[in-house]
């Protein structure tokens, strides 16, 4: 059975990047994404449709000029992080909005950027806070990294979360990285990441 998954392109017309989401079993396509300038930006608009989708409350049931219903899902900020395709009825837009709070938080992510079909298949060994994981992404956002310490990103502002890393690639082997930074991975390389409550 197919599982849900984010999957990243990026556009031939005009190089931005976007992503969408399918559901599991019949891989349809159940949100899309607006474009972003920087695949780090739009790793980060994944990793906020993981975490806005458990919420009911964030998504905004709407009706198209042709009378056709949709929804948005919108982030904290009140900015659309994905949107629907249009449905006939209440109902089938309904449904597309359980689909993706059911598929949407634990979904993989798939970087078709990539077209190194090495990349495409490796999987990287990497040291998160002392333990082993396995990552397919060649690419990890901050937040990917913080989701994968903790499980969980606390968005409301009641964490502070830092993270250092050392043997990394050679062109910057150990450093810090900060919210809406992206690193190169390569295995063997070590993240120590630690959540603070904010005072």
């Amino acid at each position: 059975m197919n599982i849900s998954k984010f999957e990243l392109l990026q556009s031939k017309k005009n190089d931005e990047f976007y992503f969408h989401l399918k559901a599991a079993g019949n891989s349809e396509i159940i949100l899309d994404s607006e474009g972003y300038t920087t695949k780090a930006n739009c790793l980060n608009g994944i990793e906020s449709v993981k975490e806005n989708s458990r919420y009911e409350n964030k998504f905004d049931r709407l009706q198209a000029k042709n009378e056709e219903y949709y929804f948005n899902l919108v982030a904290g900020n009140g900015q659309i992080i994905g949107s629907s395709e249009t449905y006939k009825s209440k109902q089938g837009r309904d449904n597309g909005i359980e689909s993706v709070m059911r598929n949407a938080p634990n979904a993989e992510v798939v970087d078709l950027t990539i077209e190194d079909d090495e990349y495409k298949q490796k999987e990287y060994e990497i040291i998160i806070n002392g333990r082993t994981k396995v990552v397919k992404l060649k690419e990890l956002s901050f937040f990917n990294i913080v989701k994968i310490a903790f499980g969980e990103i606390i968005s409301d502002g009641r964490k502070i979360y830092t993270m250092t890393f050392k043997k990394g690639h050679d062109c910057r082997p150990e450093g810090s990285l900060v919210e809406g930074d992206v690193i190169k991975i390569k295995k063997g390389v070590i993240f120590n990441v630690s959540a603070t409550d904010k005072s």
